[in-house]
């Protein structure tokens, strides 16, 4: 006697939802990325905040020494002995403080050349992976177990990301906003969009890799067509302060120290000659040389690489060399 068939028993709401709850689970979790973010600002304030206390520093130092030698002491530093005043240390309170920043300024911008320069690296080998007929989530495993510099590291989290279940393209933004250049960020978007057309793997990485290098072709080609300007921009600078210099030295400096018999009548009007006020004028041309330097670093690194902050190592250069000529050789 045939027993009555039984319908299959209903899938289970929380087996349905385990894959859900794990991705959320790690979209909270996953602050990876964020909490880099958050580190990374933190490091940064925590540098400014350092060239605070140094910008103090010198500062309070300058007082001490105006306290106890006048408004215009004579300071030795490195051999050279040159006359300060409160401006002066304050000026030297600015380039000094600006030595931190520019220093993680320049870190980064090494790690973010060193990532640029091994995207392709790691795409054509997930392009190669690709040609044995792994998915494209295999072939980025497979890659991964490679060595790409500061690159390495952030592909460990998109494993781990994608390990647990976390889409390959919430995966891959991940990636790319914690790598943080602008050639990962397009790298990532391609890789996304070849992940949803399908298709072969190793045709849709060759393409990616080929739109990379060219990317890559046309930052080289413009890096090198913009290095002579900042050499220009060196040379200018120099030229301005060479021609300060000898303007103050050989003429300013004559007029102050000329004795016209104190005055004179021309046509029956009466005059008098004015002592020059060299201290006065040779601050002017300080504060120009400083602007100027500040703005040409500046400019220079924006025209370098793209980012304005790649030019402060350029403008504490040259507001360094602008202070030393006029405070020990002026």
């Amino acid at each position: 006697m045939s027993q009555p068939t039984q319908p299959a028993p209903a899938p289970q709401a929380p087996d349905a939802a385990v894959p859900s709850k794990k991705v959320k689970k790690i979209k909270d979790d996953s602050g990876g990325g964020r909490v880099g973010g958050i580190f990374s600002k933190i490091t940064r304030k925590l540098v400014w905040v350092f060239a605070g206390i140094i910008f103090a520093g010198i500062f309070f130092w300058g007082l001490v020494e105006i306290a106890l030698y006048g408004p215009t002491p004579s300071v030795p530093i490195a051999g050279l002995v040159g006359k300060f005043s409160i401006d002066r240390f304050l000026l030297l309170g600015g380039i000094v403080a600006l030595i931190p920043p520019a220093l993680v300024y320049l870190a980064e911008s090494k790690r973010r050349d060193s990532i640029d320069n091994n995207i392709p690296h790691l795409i054509r080998d997930i392009a190669d992976a690709g040609r044995s007929g792994m998915t494209l989530t295999r072939s980025i495993e497979i890659s991964a177990e490679r060595d790409y510099g500061p690159l390495t590291k952030e592909l460990k989290k998109l494993i781990a990301k994608i390990s647990f279940r976390v889409p390959l393209e919430r995966a891959l933004q991940y990636f790319a906003d914690a790598t943080g250049t602008t050639l990962s960020r397009r790298s990532s978007m391609l890789i996304a969009e070849a992940n949803k057309s399908g298709g072969d793997i190793q045709e849709s990485m060759e393409s990616v890799a080929k739109h990379v290098q060219e990317i890559q072709y046309l930052e080289r080609k413009r890096r090198a067509t913009l290095r002579p300007f900042i050499g220009v921009m060196y040379i200018s600078f120099a030229v301005f302060l060479v021609t300060v210099y000898l303007l103050i030295s050989s003429f300013f400096k004559q007029l102050a120290n000329t004795d016209f018999g104190g005055g004179g009548t021309v046509g029956g009007v009466g005059f008098n000659f004015v002592s020059l006020p060299l201290d006065k004028i040779t601050t002017v041309f300080l504060y120009m040389a400083m602007i100027e330097a500040l703005f040409a670093g500046l400019v220079g690194g924006k025209m370098a690489t793209g980012y304005l902050k790649d030019g402060l190592k350029h403008a504490i250069l040259l507001m360094m060399i602008c202070f030393v000529t006029f405070i020990f050789l002026i």
